[in-house]
């Protein structure tokens, strides 16, 4: 599994950022291309031209910066993925994989194909087959890639709170990439791979017990989980954002609170529209 960045995020694409998009493709495919013998600057922006959906599109940005471009579109029965370019200086620093960890997360979600189309002879095939794509066809020029779904990733993080409330540790293990990376914020703790995260839980002191409030899906493909921890004479509650990649988690980023009473300043009277309720009570 590739270790990705963080800080990265995707944002819409408008029709005025056609030129700007078409420049980044030419720079990122022109190396390939002359390699190939094929760079063609009006073939390059007839090709762009025919496949740009700016409502599909989204920008790569790093720092506020734009680093690359992919499209998604969803069909009835998968996820097509075109022009994914990175920025040359970019390249090579895990953006791609980022990329493609969202993709695939959607995918799963979804549990739909993802399939994509690339250059013979272009380094993009290397790095597609080692994201678990697999060739299914060719054309003249094209190479064309599929990749079936994973276990669907509510159903993984669901099966680790199952796992971790049975004691299963060997089980709750099973569903982590070994290099997974856990960040629990309240405390300020990195957990580097499955096995720290896992021991951390295992020697927690005795006598908890999970429930299980939600288990979502975000927007970017990662997944929410939201659980109770009784654990006397306290009560926590852990908002879990989880990254799962090919059915196993490779990241979460954890938030732990201790559940007490309310100040007492804070109040029917001092705040209206506030008022207490039961957290023992489904809502």
């Amino acid at each position: 599994m590739t270790v990705v960045p963080r800080g990265l995020t995707l944002e819409p694409v408008l029709p005025d950022d056609f030129e700007s998009l078409l420049a980044l493709r030419i720079r990122a495919l022109r190396p390939s291309l002359e390699a190939l013998g094929r760079f063609d600057p009006q073939r390059a922006r007839e090709r762009f031209a025919g496949g740009f959906a700016p409502e599909h599109m989204h920008h790569i940005v790093r720092a506020g910066q734009r680093v690359g471009c992919v499209t998604l579109r969803a069909t009835p029965s998968a996820y097509r993925m075109d022009h994914l370019y990175i920025e040359p200086p970019a390249q090579g620093q895990g953006v791609g994989a980022w990329v493609m960890n969202w993709a695939c997360a959607l995918a799963d979600l979804r549990q739909v194909a993802l399939e994509l189309v690339t250059l013979k002879g272009s380094d993009a095939n290397r790095f597609y087959q080692r994201h678990g794509l697999v060739e299914v066809g060719q054309s003249d020029f094209d190479i064309e890639y599929r990749r079936t779904p994973a276990k669907s990733p509510l159903a993984v993080v669901a099966a680790l709170w199952a796992r971790f409330e049975a004691r299963d540790w060997a089980g709750a293990r099973a569903l982590l990439h070994d290099g997974a990376q856990v960040l629990w914020w309240a405390s300020g703790e990195q957990l580097d791979g499955a096995d720290a995260f896992i021991r951390a839980n295992e020697a927690y002191p005795e006598g908890w017990a999970i429930h299980v409030q939600q288990v979502t899906a975000l927007q970017d493909g990662r997944v929410l989980s939201v659980v109770r921890v009784d654990h006397a004479p306290n009560r926590f509650f852990a908002n879990s954002i989880f990254t799962v990649r090919d059915g196993r988690i490779a990241s979460a980023d954890e938030y732990w609170g201790t559940v007490e009473a309310p100040p007492a300043w804070r109040n029917e009277q001092s705040v209206p529209g506030c008022r207490p309720f039961d957290i023992l009570v489904p809502r």
